[in-house]
């Protein structure tokens, strides 16, 4: 009953990844890329964004269709308008660093900075970027606007970086695929072909999990050998601070299993030796940790028994928009993420604010709502047992999640629950130009 009741969920979801179609792409842009290096920042409640650089790149790997959905996953998002017509042509939501880092008590006493980009097709005529962050679930306060002149001098025309590139998997011309570049971090020279085989196992881990494995077919990964002077990555807590190709550490946020980079140019310079949709950064580390945050990357340690589980679980994050669905009954560093009064963008995720947007018209009928914990050990461990569950987001109330338990919510899980696994197969379909 609950597979049958999941087509509901698939047109709630046309909120999150729809795609309007084509009026005329190649009236619009090229196939090479254009990227936007902007700086993100403030304090907890403040929020200011700078253009640094824009760049053309060699490929655009996205598809080609003009990106205009109504609602876009993401704390912000970025609208690309048609200066002589001012039409949309193009927009997408991403989340940042920056917008993580705000909810952590230091934003209440300093003001940082961040880097961030947004990636669209390069314009063959002028536009115009806004960047807009979100206030409410369907809410958004304009940030910043710039005009994109093609012909502008000072637009930096980047070549593909100089970097070996291996071809892990090819399935389908780019704009046909979901293109993930997975980049070596913390790998020497001598060190690239443990890179390559570990590269290629991420690959396996990612497409041996539903429902990547249902769409493995549609997935093109290249594995990006940068090289880094030190191997391993820096470990702030030892006070040891490695010189590696994209400068990841532990503690970030002082959080110690979360391991991350501010480094974000450098790694999209790396990125676009590949055409990507998604980027993959592999730590030659088997310490546990990782991170991934929507439409900007995933990073996790190469190795280490539960490897597998946590590459599926960051790309849940970095690739679909997944929040986290575990809790600390103590509090966590990033318990302050989200308002029990606002109704969170993330789909597996709710406050019942707005909860006919989520997963409301999929559960079965006479499901309680709040949903009570099953009392025996196998239904605690359901991902399939749809219901209301209090307990998510880092808070142990006040946010619910659809099943016991998930992907997205502990490393003993077998699957993603229902609501995360259309959410993916979402994904998949509107990058890759799928029905």
């Amino acid at each position: 009953m609950i597979n049958k009741r999941l087509i509901s969920i698939s047109a709630l979801l046309i909120c999150f990844f729809s795609l309007v179609e084509a009026q005329g792409f190649s009236n619009f842009f090229t196939d090479q890329s254009c990227r936007v290096d902007l700086t993100f920042a403030g304090n907890h409640s403040s929020t200011e964004v700078f253009l640094d650089k824009v760049h053309r790149e060699s490929f655009w790997g996205g598809p080609k269709r003009l990106l205009t959905e109504d609602f876009v996953a993401g704390d912000f998002r970025f609208q690309v308008i048609d200066s002589a017509s001012n039409k949309l042509i193009y927009r997408d939501g991403f989340n940042t660093l920056f917008r993580e880092w705000q909810t952590t008590s230091e934003a209440t006493r300093i003001n940082r900075s961040f880097e961030n980009t947004v990636l669209f097709p390069f314009p063959l005529a002028t536009v115009e970027l806004r960047i807009d962050k979100r206030t409410g679930y369907d809410k958004w306060e304009q940030l910043m606007s710039v005009f994109i002149n093609p012909g502008d001098l000072l637009i930096r025309q980047r070549p593909a970086p100089r970097v070996p590139v291996k071809v892990i998997r090819m399935s389908a011309e780019p704009h046909l695929a979901v293109d993930v570049a997975i980049i070596a971090e913390g790998y020497t020279k001598k060190e690239m072909k443990l890179f390559y085989r570990e590269a290629a196992r991420l690959a396996s881990y990612l497409c041996s999990h539903e429902p990547f494995m249902s769409y493995a077919n549609k997935f093109n990964f290249y594995a990006i050998a940068a090289p880094s002077d030190d191997p391993d990555v820096s470990r702030p807590e030892e006070h040891r601070w490695k010189n590696t190709a994209l400068g990841s550490h532990y503690y970030t946020f002082y959080s110690p299993r979360y391991l991350t980079s501010p480094e974000h140019y450098r790694i999209r310079d790396i990125a676009s030796a590949v055409p990507y949709d998604a980027i993959y950064i592999l730590a030659n580390t088997d310490e546990y940790g990782g991170g991934g945050i929507y439409n900007f990357y995933a990073l996790t340690s190469a190795r280490g028994r539960t490897a597998r589980e946590v590459t599926v679980h960051e790309f849940g994050h970095s690739f679909a928009g997944l929040a986290d669905e575990y809790f600390y009954e103590q509090g966590d560093v990033l318990d302050g993420t989200y308002s029990t009064s606002e109704e969170p963008w993330e789909p597996n995720i709710t406050t019942m604010v707005r909860f006919d947007t989520k997963w409301l018209a999929a559960l079965p009928d006479g499901t309680e709502i709040p949903t009570a914990l099953p009392e025996d050990e196998e239904g605690l461990k359901s991902t399939s047992k749809l219901g209301v569950y209090e307990g998510a987001g880092y808070k142990s109330k006040g946010i619910y999640r659809p099943t016991p338990d998930c992907r997205m919510k502990t490393n003993a899980a077998d699957s993603f629950c229902p609501v995360c696994s259309e959410a993916v197969k979402q994904r998949i379909l509107m990058l890759t130009q799928s029905e």
